[in-house]
């Protein structure tokens, strides 16, 4: 079964769906942004950047005198008599003031003196400015003016009118107003105008030139840059502010001069206050609100919003840096990230307003970032979801040949109309399916993996692991080798050149043995067909270990090679005696074949039992079977055995048993074998005429069997192989054999805990001998 290729270009952000995607962000933002909360999560957002910005100095141009408590409990409640307000004015005139503007309305009339008392402290003031008010009564004139005799002796008037946005927050005034004679300019522009004359080019002119056509054309408001709100006691104070009761009581103050002076109320029973940006507790008085913006026009100041075009690119901008963000990196990361940038964003907008006095309404740029993520999601969940429809389709087409029908079952799409299908519950139903499906087919291929024999794994192209199995990890760490690369099994293999040249289109595997220590493995490997999950390339690579199988063949061999050379004499000299007695029964000589006979079938039986107990030792088949046997008749047997073959052989054989020598515990069939194989070699390879010593000794716990003879000397090379299996020395090329009896020695002397020995020389000829301990114990692992 092969899938499909996933395209790699399927995550990729894409230019078009960048552009759909911004174009549908700023759509919504832009919907969103005329909302109520939105304007005014930007006015909120802007107004904290007043409470980010450290304290200003107090201020060197414009100072306040306040009717507050102090003085209202001196001289009474409000309305005071105008002499009493005249006397105020003095006060504040005799300080040198550079302007004073008095924000207490006059509209209604009092006593003459009163009156002419006021009009004339006003005429004698430095540049006074009254002001008026737009009136909030139904009846009588639009604005609240002062009495024209006040209006006449002042310099000027100027409008107190102040704009409250939605959220009842004062934080702009306009520059001017619309009155029955022109446009009427803002009262603290009027005040300030006076003391810098070059703001008087803000104020407009009565009227357009035309006669009879008044200026009715409104400009754009003051975005007020307040200082902190004022506080007694706060250091530094935002203006320098006298109380109206210190002046009345004649002192001093020489703070005022050269100052614009603002009279006005500071008590809240009697103060119009509004909220502003930097109120606290209570609202702002408005004397300290028109005070804030004197400042600012004097100071040269100007707090502006962005424009618009302004705001829309930076909107534009972030809108496409947040989906860029949370569509390459969807998720938590993604997120973090962007709520970061949102947060670095607003301090970067407050910086702007800190040195370039710009005012940048971040509220759309909160929403482009809360919707960008979600927008990204959806966008996603439909590729999502069309890749889904298309998937669904491909498997129904792959599965079916191999599955059957794929079909969602009739209880994952209970419910379900006809027109259901192929819509997001069939697709849900039949996810369910394919799950259920491919869960029990994988149980099943992990289960097949895990309980072979033989190590699996899959190498990518790039020669880096892919998949292994339980067994092919065991393998390697058995082996110390770096399993997670192919180049590892490569070197391991002791080069397998074979491996790096598989051809990629091909399907036929090459194999490689590679003794590991004392295993020996089998090491397979083919290249695979492309796949989802190994691409062009891969290699599949098996290790089978057979040592067990060689070991068996091995043993096949060598009886195959003992029933073929061992064996051989002692049936040639069977089939010798047993055709001199059938040629000549009567002879002489023919009376010495049946016994002679029966002594080399002894002796066959005897080789052949004792081979076949060694098989079976090593294959853990047969355990030792120790018990006290008689040295001296055990010795004895073996010599009855061979004495026809040393007959034949012209070879005396000579047995020393020590007097010391009495039993052994040991496995009398398996020692007798091996005395056997040894007296055997020795007559074989003796010279004609020489003796075989056969001699037995005791030294403490331990006895020797000693097997000498005096033939040809075996040199010292080959003296530490001469036990290994299939081992023969150059001096016995001529004589049959597959060098296996040696080695049968050393096993059986292993098992019973001994140890074996050679030695040769010219002088003394070749001696084999083995000791084993007097109470011999059964040695369960034998090195081969």
């Amino acid at each position: 079964m092969r899938f499909l290729p996933i395209p790699k270009d399927a995550a990729r952000v894409t230019l078009a769906r960048w552009l759909r995607l911004n174009l549908i962000l700023l759509g919504l933002v832009g919907l969103v942004s005329v909302v109520l909360p939105v304007s005014t999560l930007s006015e909120k957002l802007s107004d904290f950047y007043f409470r980010l910005r450290k304290p200003q100095p107090t201020s060197s141009r414009v100072a306040l005198v306040i009717i507050d408590e102090v003085t209202l409990a001196r001289h009474g409640r409000w309305p005071w008599h105008r002499a009493q307000l005249a006397q105020l004015i003095r006060g504040v005139s005799q300080q040198h003031p550079q302007a004073i503007g008095l924000d207490v309305l006059l509209p209604e009339k009092e006593d003459q003196a009163n009156d002419a008392a006021l009009a004339q402290a006003i005429r004698e003031a430095p540049n006074m400015v009254l002001v008026s008010k737009i009136s909030s009564s139904p009846e009588g004139n639009l604005w609240i003016e002062p009495q024209p005799q006040f209006l006449a002796a002042a310099r000027g008037m100027g409008h107190a009118q102040a704009i409250i946005d939605l959220d009842g927050v004062c934080r702009s005034i306009p520059m001017e107003e619309p009155g029955t004679d022109g446009m009427r300019p803002a009262f603290a522009l009027k005040l300030a105008s006076l003391a810098k004359p070059q703001l008087a080019a803000l104020i407009a002119p009565s009227d357009t030139g035309v006669a009879g056509v008044q200026h009715l054309e409104s400009r754009a408001p003051f975005v007020i840059d307040f200082r902190r709100q004022f506080t007694p006691g706060q250091e530094p104070a935002p203006f320098v502010v006298v109380s109206a009761a210190d002046l009345l009581a004649g002192k001093s103050a020489p703070k005022l001069a050269g100052k614009v002076v603002l009279i006005g109320f500071g008590s809240t029973e009697v103060s119009d206050r509004l909220v502003t940006p930097v109120s606290d507790q209570l609202p702002m008085p408005g004397v300290e609100i028109n005070a804030n913006v004197a400042d600012m026009l004097l100071a040269g100041r100007s707090l502006n919003r962005l424009a618009i075009p302004w705001q829309l690119l930076v909107v534009v901008l972030a809108s496409a840096l947040f989906l860029w963000l949370v569509v390459r990196l969807p998720g938590a990361r993604g997120l973090f990230l962007l709520s970061g940038i949102l947060v670095a964003g607003y301090f970067a907008a407050f910086f702007v307003f800190l040195y370039l006095h710009q005012m940048i309404s971040y509220g759309p740029l909160v929403v482009a970032g809360v919707l960008a993520a979600p927008l990204a999601q959806l966008e996603n969940l439909l590729i999502v979801e069309r890749e889904v429809t298309s998937r669904l389709q491909h498997l129904r087409q792959v599965i079916q040949p191999h599955y059957g029908q794929f079909e969602p079952s009739a209880e994952a799409t209970a419910g379900a109309s006809s027109s259901d299908f192929g819509r997001l519950h069939w697709k849900l139903a039949a996810l369910k399916e394919l799950q259920a499906r491919l869960s029990s087919l994988n149980a099943f291929n992990e289960t097949l993996l895990e309980t072979m024999s033989e190590g699996l794994a899959v190498y990518g192209a790039d020669g880096l692991l892919r998949f292994s199995n339980a067994i092919w990890k065991d393998f390697c760490a058995r082996h110390n080798v770096r399993f997670n690369r192919l180049s590892g099994i490569s070197e391991l293999a002791g080069g397998w050149r074979d491996l790096a040249s598989l051809a990629h289109d091909s399907a036929v595997w090459t194999e490689h043995e590679a003794p590991l220590g004392e295993e020996l493995w089998l090491l397979r490997a083919v290249r695979l067909p492309w796949t989802s999950f190994a691409e062009t390339g891969a290699v599949m690579v098996m290790a089978e270990d057979i040592t067990a199988r060689r070991q068996r063949d091995q043993a096949r061999s060598e009886a195959l090679s003992f029933v073929t050379h061992e064996l051989r004499t002692p049936l040639l000299s069977i089939q010798g005696f047993s055709e001199v007695l059938m040629r000549y029964p009567n002879s002489p000589a023919s009376s010495e074949a049946p016994s002679t006979i029966f002594r080399e079938t002894n002796r066959l039986v005897a080789m052949i039992n004792t081979y076949l107990e060694v098989l079976r030792l090593d294959s853990g088949a047969r355990p030792l079977h120790t018990s006290p046997a008689k040295v001296s008749a055990m010795v004895e047997h073996v010599e009855k055995v061979v004495r026809p073959l040393a007959a034949s052989a012209h070879v005396l054989v000579k047995v020393e048993v020590g007097p010391d020598v009495d039993s052994l515990t040991c496995d009398e069939t398996l020692v007798a074998g091996a005395l056997l194989n040894l007296v055997s070699n020795a007559i074989k390879y003796g010279i004609d005429g020489s003796e075989v010593l056969l001699r037995v000794t005791s030294q403490d716990h331990e006895v020797t069997f000693e097997v000498r003879n005096s033939g040809p000397a075996i040199p010292a090379a080959e003296l530490e192989h001469i036990f290994e299996r299939f081992y023969r020395p150059t001096r016995s090329e001529s004589i049959p054999g597959w060098g296996l009896g040696l080695s049968f020695v050393r096993r059986i002397c292993q098992q019973h805990g001994g140890r074996v020995h050679v030695s040769s020389n010219e002088i003394s000829g070749t001696s084999f001998a083995f000791t084993l301990p007097r109470g011999a114990s059964n040695v369960l692992e034998v090195a081969p």
